[in-house]
């Protein structure tokens, strides 16, 4: 195409859309006068068809600037842009390599690269933006996102907004080493009367989406209708859709109700107050001391320590500290314990044990993980039974203290399953030793000794063997299928950062791995289809352990 539109009392010839233009701009008064001939000569050069004199005088004469159709030209095609259109194979997008004109050929206007994008098939979601930017800028030779197909928005029914955490005291306060900070965690969360504590979400409506060819894509419809539920010393406003609290108190979740429960807040737990039995949270911002006991229906939170006392809780526990309970000291809570050190003590969490510095002389039963993070993080003399998986950087001692860790079981699961097999080996002695006495009493009644107390001596050994061999095939009917249900977990693992020493025993279901005489280092244990996986503890790439969400 001849064209320079700044050239004024210039033309130009070009091919569109299968005609011959001419523009003729208006002279500025410093060029020379514009022939007939002129143009017929340009004409011919490019192979237009020709036009009359009269037709090219009137174009000078008027020009106006604009083109003017002289001719059809259908030779001039092969002057003209092509252009190649490719459509995705989800159909969502389609883009368009627009190539240069030729010479005496115009550029390709917006309505061609339309024109051709419809012509392939595609009729929705033009990117026009995209399109003029590359005309603007002659960005030929390049493929150029021309349309977008439109994604279905899926319908969503009404959903709770609960505008306080429902998560608070989840492993996720961390410092700048990756460490649990037990100073900063905190399970309660106060709140006012009156505060919102939930509140309904209006739906979001079905919207379908399209392919760029225009195939229709139907949106997933969500019509489910949810309701709040008040729970202890929460209101509902009368349109049903807030939900407030009515005293002041701990905010959480219970099941799928929001309550809030009043907070106790004493100084220590001693002769002063006495055992604390409590349906909210229990906040003691001292110590509890030794034979005392704290029972909470929600969350148990202590700044001191805690020596031989009864610690029970249907939420979780924080011990700022921690315990050492001397051989006497109990934990039970419903969700996740947190303490600094743990020693000759027992301890029981639904969810999972996070401890700072030590576990020692201890039995931990732990329903998820069991997780030592601090900077000794070590294990001595302790029985841990973890349902999910294990952590810590020592574990046992030099002196080969016992210590055994149990992973990817749950413990009630593994507890009940090694006290049948305790029964079965205490039933088969008895019955060992009672078939024995029976034998011998049947022996003296061959002999003819009818003595009535060797008799019924005899009658009685043999009913207590009966007794006892009905026990044992009981036992023995329930093992099986109670042994199946004792395999670890195919996610569980055992962890240790630094040593692992002799004497130590990680067992994942029935498969257990002790350490070789001089122990090992950095370890990362795991068990699949009965077969123990080691693997080398890296800092720079540690495994992830799984935190299921909970509202509870």
């Amino acid at each position: 195409m001849e064209k320079n539109p700044n050239r004024q009392g210039s033309f130009e010839l070009f091919y569109r859309a299968g005609w011959a233009y001419l523009t003729v701009y208006p002279p500025d008064g410093h060029r020379r006068e514009l022939y007939p001939e002129d143009i017929e000569n340009r004409m011919k050069l490019l192979g237009m068809p020709p036009v009359s004199a009269r037709t090219i005088r009137q174009c000078i004469d008027e020009a106006t600037g604009q083109p003017v159709a002289l001719a059809e030209w259908p030779a001039g095609q092969a002057l003209a842009s092509t252009m190649s259109v490719t459509v995705e194979a989800d159909a969502m997008s389609a883009a368009i390599v627009i190539e240069a004109p030729k010479k005496g050929a115009a550029a390709p206007s917006l309505q061609d690269v339309l024109a051709q994008l419809r012509q392939a098939g595609v009729v929705h979601g033009f990117l026009e933006s995209n399109l003029q930017t590359a005309l603007r800028t002659q960005a030929y030779g390049t493929s150029i996102q021309a349309a977008a197909g439109t994604k279905p928005v899926s319908g969503r029914g009404q959903r709770i907004a609960y505008r306080f955490n429902v998560n608070r005291g989840k492993p996720y306060l961390e410092t700048d080493f990756g460490r649990i900070n037990l100073r900063e965690l905190n399970f309660i969360e106060n709140v006012k009367t009156g505060d919102l504590l939930a509140e309904l979400e209006a739906p979001i409506p079905a919207s379908d989406g399209m392919t760029v060819t225009g195939i229709c894509i139907p949106a997933d419809a969500d019509m489910r209708s949810v309701s709040l539920s008040p729970g202890q010393n929460t209101k509902l406003n009368p349109e049903g859709d807030k939900l407030f609290a009515s005293i002041d108190g701990n905010v959480r979740m219970s099941g799928d109700m929001v309550m809030v429960e009043p907070v106790i807040v004493v100084k220590n737990v001693d002769y002063s107050t006495g055992n604390i039995r409590f349906d909210g949270s229990v906040v003691v911002e001292g110590s509890v001391a030794d034979g005392f006991s704290v029972e909470a229906g929600g969350d148990i939170q202590i700044t001191s320590g805690v020596g031989r006392a009864n610690l029970t809780a249907g939420g979780s526990i924080l011990l700022k500290t921690g315990m050492n309970g001397s051989g006497k000291g109990v934990i039970r809570c419903g969700s996740d314990l947190f303490a600094k050190f743990l020693e000759s003590c027992s301890a029981e969490a639904g969810g999972s044990v996070f401890v700072d510095e030590a576990i020692m002389n201890s039995k931990v039963r732990s329903g998820l993980h069991c997780v030592l993070g601090g900077r000794r993080a070590e294990v001595m003399a302790s029985e841990i039974i973890a349902g999910g998986s294990f952590w810590c950087k020592k574990l046992g001692h030099y002196n080969e203290s016992n210590t055994r860790i149990f992973v990817g079981v749950l413990p009630r699961m593994l507890l009940e399953y090694r006290s049948i097999l305790d029964d079965m080996e205490r039933i088969q002695k008895e019955w060992d030793k009672s078939d024995e006495q029976a034998t011998q009493a049947r022996k003296l009644l061959e002999t003819g000794n009818r003595d009535e107390r060797l008799v019924l001596a005899c009658q009685q050994l043999d009913q207590k063997t009966a007794e006892l061999a009905a026990q044992r095939a009981a036992l023995k009917a329930k093992a099986p299928g109670l042994k199946e249900r004792v395999s670890a977990a195919r996610s569980s693992m055992a962890v240790i950062e630094d040593n692992m020493y002799r004497g130590s025993i990680i067992t994942f279901g029935h498969n257990e791995y002790r350490p070789p005489d001089a122990g090992i280092r950095k370890l990362v244990l795991r068990c699949r289809d009965g077969i123990m996986q080691e693997g080398a503890f890296d800092y720079r790439d540690k495994p992830n352990l799984e935190f299921p969400v909970s509202a509870s």
